[in-house]
């Protein structure tokens, strides 16, 4: 139920059309790969997976003449913009559910939900429930 995808490292020069705007939920990691943010793009978000990616690294170089930008740039805690170095990310329709699950998955494994989830600007992490087993390998 976690997100199985590999690491990416964000990259600013990155064609923007290539990030998916759509729903899903995504991971952000430190330079040790540890998991320190867990979120989603709900339909609720502007420009999806994209406009929320865009939100923690940051506009890409040439982008000040777009014509579009997320319209709450600051909801991001500042030490997360700092921390993320990687990414993955999983497109989903039912995003806040699969959201839901990741976090129930990452407790369920650390025992609790990842540093960054707990900042006051992050969602309010929703009442999760139990599993009552840990993941392989962890």
């Amino acid at each position: 139920m976690r997100i199985r995808k590999e690491w990416k490292p964000w990259d600013p020069t990155v064609d923007f059309k290539k990030v998916p705007g759509t729903m899903g939920v995504y991971e952000i990691a430190d330079e040790q790969h540890a998991c320190i943010y867990i979120g989603y793009a709900g339909g609720t978000s502007p420009h999806g997976l994209r406009g929320e990616l865009y939100r923690i690294f940051g506009m890409p170089p040439g982008s000040e003449h777009w014509n579009w930008s997320h319209p709450q740039p600051d909801g991001i805690a500042p030490e997360l913009k700092q921390r993320a170095r990687y990414y993955r990310l999983e497109e989903n329709s039912n995003a806040y559910s699969r959201w839901v699950e990741c976090l129930t998955r990452y407790r369920e494994d650390y025992d609790d939900v990842p540093a960054m989830n707990h900042d006051a600007r992050a969602p309010r992490v929703p009442y999760l429930g139990r599993y009552h087993w840990k993941s392989e390998g962890i």
